[in-house]
């Protein structure tokens, strides 16, 4: 398949949240080194969002239809997290960039990351069904 430049671009950009996710979990395992317990756990989680956004990089760049959208829905769903004084909901495979608004007790949290990538991986989709459709 022709990888055009939203492909190459969604390749680029998982590979580089790969890259900014492990220099953060060497910060994290550095700065919390005598921690144990469930921090651990959830820190020992990292290194299989890396693993993910280097997998899904390599689909991607490969021009595999059925894994951009499966991707792409995993992205639109960490868009938008939100958390209030009784708990908090929000998804995050790997790197992240928020924005955050408080109303009262909520706090409503936007990822920017999630939406470039979201934006990205819709063109991709979009130029890989018109390249199959030409074929």
């Amino acid at each position: 398949m022709d990888r055009n430049k939203y492909i190459k671009a969604a390749a680029i950009a998982l590979i580089v949240a790969a890259i900014l996710s492990l220099v953060v979990t060497i910060g994290l395992f550095e700065h919390f080194s005598e921690t144990s317990g469930i921090n651990l756990v959830f820190m020992l989680l990292i290194p299989v969002a890396i693993a993910f956004n280097l997998f899904a990089a390599y689909k991607i760049y490969t021009g595999n239809l059925k894994f951009i959208k499966y991707v792409l829905w995993l992205y639109i769903a960490q868009i938008v997290g939100f958390e209030t004084s009784e708990w908090a909901f929000s998804l995050l495979l790997g790197f992240s960039l928020h924005i955050s608004w408080s109303i009262d007790t909520v706090s409503i949290t936007i990822n920017l990351f999630a939406l470039l990538m979201s934006v990205l991986l819709l063109k991709s989709m979009r130029s890989a069904i018109k390249a199959q459709c030409s074929l």
